[in-house]
């Protein structure tokens, strides 16, 4: 009976110190989170990095002796809805009157 005493003893004392570091462990990140959270917030909010879109600037691209490489041009594209109602409304009296403005502009 002594062996099965000594076996168990040590069995629950194993079990104790593994319940004393779950503890530890536990305690260590309560205390990490709540006492030091301010602190180590702060410092994640300054180590991480800030992605900024900057507009690239557009222009012509020279090489060396001065001849043009690359160039941009702006492209747009038009379209009409032809759903619209001024287009249909007493024929059309509406878009014809302000076709001049809609062209120059």
């Amino acid at each position: 009976m002594d062996v099965k005493r000594d076996i168990l003893w040590r069995v629950y004392l194993s079990y104790i110190l593994v319940i004393i570091v779950c503890i530890a462990i536990l305690g260590k990140a309560f205390y990490i989170q709540q006492v030091q959270g301010k602190y180590w917030r702060g410092l994640s909010d300054s180590l991480h990095q800030r992605i900024v879109d900057i507009p690239a600037a557009r222009g012509t691209i020279y090489s060396e002796d001065g001849q043009m490489l690359s160039t941009n041009i702006p492209q747009f594209d038009i379209y009409i809805d032809f759903r619209v109602k001024p287009l249909h409304e007493k024929k059309g009296k509406i878009f014809r009157e302000n076709i001049d403005s809609l062209s120059l502009a």
